[in-house]
């Protein structure tokens, strides 16, 4: 794996957590802040823990797991990256002198709230306050 490919994975690992993170137990919060938040090495979040090096990339890779579960069953990142490209375009056709481009923008912006596109995009917000069993 390329150096871009590890960090693209990692910071799509990082927005999930940062989507789910309230629905995983105390430890694996804490071992995935550590990580990411503080970026700690494997061997300094052992030593934090008092678990073996081995054990922390047992659970990174667990919770990664678990984190992308959560996505292929909710959906929330997907949804969210497919707002922020529908938002964005919408942007691009406003900066345009063009009047037509102009309402077509305004037709995707009513589209989008129509369909409740940011009533979804907000659901990360209560998954943090609830827990999946």
């Amino acid at each position: 794996m390329s150096a871009e490919e590890i960090f693209a994975q990692r910071m799509r690992l990082g927005r999930l957590f940062d989507i789910y993170g309230g629905l995983l137990t105390a430890k694996q919060k804490q071992c995935l802040g550590l990580y990411f938040y503080d970026d700690l090495s494997l061997s300094e979040i052992s030593e934090e823990l008092g678990v073996s090096r081995q054990a922390v990339h047992d659970l990174l890779k667990r919770v990664e797991q678990l984190l992308e579960r959560y996505e292929a069953s909710l959906k929330v990142l997907s949804r969210e990256e497919e707002l922020h490209a529908k938002l964005q375009q919408a942007i691009d056709l406003l900066a345009t002198p063009d009047e037509a481009k102009k309402d077509e923008a305004v037709q995707m912006l009513k589209e989008l709230c129509s369909e409740g596109w940011l009533i979804e995009w907000h659901l990360k917000v209560y998954l943090k306050d609830y827990k999946m069993h």
